[in-house]
């Protein structure tokens, strides 16, 4: 009896819920969304979806659901491929219109979002938006200069000076010809001679520095490291006056 009974109960629970307008599955997942409740806004939302494939909601719905994997939660694939779909499935639609926009400024949208979490001191979510981008979209104008912002996170916020050199050294492999390449370069030698003071390492890459790019801005500020290269600050007469506070080469030329 007790048996029949929750199985009623289950019953009438599933019509209950299959019964609700889509307006009312719309603002369901819209107040999950606005507690935070991400996993159960998808799901009222696809249940809106499931119930009412035709119904003139549904394309909006489906970039509502695109714009919770990337917002929210750092699902590229996944809120990329629905916006392919979206364009592909409802072309004529004001939410295909937003889908065609937010594809073409998705590298854009992924370096400003690797920006504002650094800002906001996540930086494995910042890695993370910077990673993706210059893996997926290599091609990209501001591919170059996602992977020097990832070259400057492991210095300057991580302080890992080994994987800094390493995303360097990819900026002047994968994007030669970009404007990050010569700067790039010039990190790679700066981190040797004035972090890790590892002065022959210094020496070959500002070499090559010089050999590669001879009149860059930043020559002069490399001819100054090789002239002085291992010498202490009273040795180099232009800065014997500054005090043993501020050490020369401690901040790099920006």
């Amino acid at each position: 009896m007790n048996m029949k009974l929750g199985v009623t109960v289950l019953l009438v629970l599933f019509i209950v819920g299959c019964s609700k307008s889509p307006d009312e599955l719309k603002q369901l997942g819209a107040d999950y969304v606005k507690q935070g409740q991400y996993d159960l806004a998808l799901q009222e939302f696809q249940k809106l979806i499931d119930s009412y494939p035709e119904d003139t909601l549904v394309p909006g719905i489906h970039y509502q659901i695109a714009r919770i994997y990337l917002d929210n939660q750092d699902n590229y694939d996944e809120g990329y491929k629905v916006l392919e779909m979206i364009v592909a499935k409802y072309p004529n639609t004001p939410s295909a219109q937003l889908a065609r926009e937010d594809i073409e400024g998705f590298p854009d949208w992924l370096f400003n979002k690797a920006e504002s979490s650094r800002g906001a001191k996540n930086i494995t979510r910042s890695l993370d938006a910077l990673n993706y981008l210059v893996s997926n979209f290599p091609s990209h104008e501001i591919a170059p200069k996602a992977q020097y912002l990832i070259g400057d996170i492991y210095m300057n916020d991580l302080r890992d000076f080994q994987q800094a050199i390493a995303a360097y050294r990819k900026v002047t492999k994968d994007f030669k010809g970009s404007q990050q390449e010569a700067h790039a370069q010039f990190m790679i030698g700066y981190i040797y001679a004035n972090v890790l003071n590892d002065l022959d390492s210094a020496r070959q890459e500002y070499m090559a520095f010089m050999e590669n790019y001879p009149k860059h801005e930043l020559t002069p500020s490399v001819k100054f490291e090789l002239d002085f290269l291992g010498k202490d600050i009273n040795e180099i007469p232009v800065l014997k006056h500054i005090t043993g506070d501020s050490p020369a080469g401690s901040t790099p030329p920006q």
